[in-house]
């Protein structure tokens, strides 16, 4: 019986399994309320990322494999989200220092954002959750350090709409209106590579937990550091999906405490390519010097 409630457990905080009442974003169920590793764990997500404080390194680019496949899906509006599982080839995700290949479980959205920069927080955060290929499901990755990688994308709002999330805002209309877990057939393919920015050279990461109970910390977070746009009418959608508790009008967990993290920032040939400031200065400072000489 204990097993069978810590797997119970470790599926909610997927998202996998929903509709339950025992927790929420507001009220008694808020997330002050989260109890277990939610409450006492040193790894704790989401963060705010202050860039200036961030370790730049050449960490390896990231590699998404099949990522630019068309796909057909199911949407679930699950009570705390609405969660995309796409059908067919494995979605991979490779590269960035990561030591294993991560499989592509499913794709879930927070609005307003839960990740913030620099205190900043966006309108729309998209998380595209992984496990590592040496376990047997998501349910056994999450119970371990290395068990799963999620990308993050960010969306900033602007006036005109994004059409590379269209599908994704329509299909969230199927089930908008249907109260608790609910789940429907995509009508249109789904590209993930629309939901990523052109340029995803770049990212942030560090070492952190699921953003929901039971809040496993067992993830790598990659944020990448481009972002998208997302017009008010499409971000109106995901504000107005029905659950039990209510209208969802918004579904972001509090940042959390670094505490001795470190975060790091990827940077394209960093370590190659950057001169400290003071070799900088005084390497400046000689050449007038000499050119001063000569002159």
């Amino acid at each position: 019986m204990k097993s069978s409630y810590i797997i119970f457990n470790i599926i909610v905080g997927l998202y996998v399994a929903t509709g339950s009442s025992d927790w929420g974003y507001w009220g008694d169920h808020g997330p002050a309320q989260w109890q277990g590793l939610c409450a006492t764990g040193k790894k704790q997500s989401p963060i705010n990322i202050v860039p200036e404080k961030t370790e730049k390194a050449d960490l390896g680019a990231l590699k998404f494999v099949r990522y630019d496949y068309a796909f057909s899906g199911n949407i679930t509006n699950n009570g705390h989200s609405v969660q995309i599982q796409l059908i067919g080839l494995p979605i991979q995700l490779e590269g960035g220092s990561l030591p294993y290949t991560y499989i592509l479980e499913q794709i879930h959205f927070h609005w307003p954002a839960e990740h913030t920069v620099d205190g900043d927080r966006d309108a729309l955060e998209v998380h595209f959750v992984h496990y590592n290929e040496q376990y047997e499901n998501v349910t056994v990755a999450s119970q371990h350090e290395d068990g799963i990688a999620v990308v993050a994308t960010l969306f900033e709002l602007d006036y005109e709409d994004n059409e590379g999330i269209t599908p994704i805002v329509e299909a969230t209309e199927l089930v908008s209106k249907w109260v608790g877990k609910s789940t429907a057939k995509m009508r249109s393919k789904v590209i993930p590579d629309l939901l990523l920015p052109k340029d995803h050279t770049t990212y942030y990461r560090y070492s952190g937990s699921l953003t929901t109970p039971g809040c496993q910390e067992s993830v790598t977070w990659l944020i990448l550091t481009e972002k998208l746009t997302i017009s008010e009418q499409q971000l109106k959608v995901f504000k107005n999906i029905g659950t039990d508790n209510g209208t969802l009008s918004f579904n972001y967990r509090p940042v959390q405490a670094l505490g001795g993290r470190k975060v790091h920032h990827r940077l394209d040939g960093y370590s190659l390519a950057t001169v400290p400031r003071s070799n900088l200065f005084f390497t400046l400072f000689s050449f007038l010097f000499i050119k001063l000489l000569l002159s």
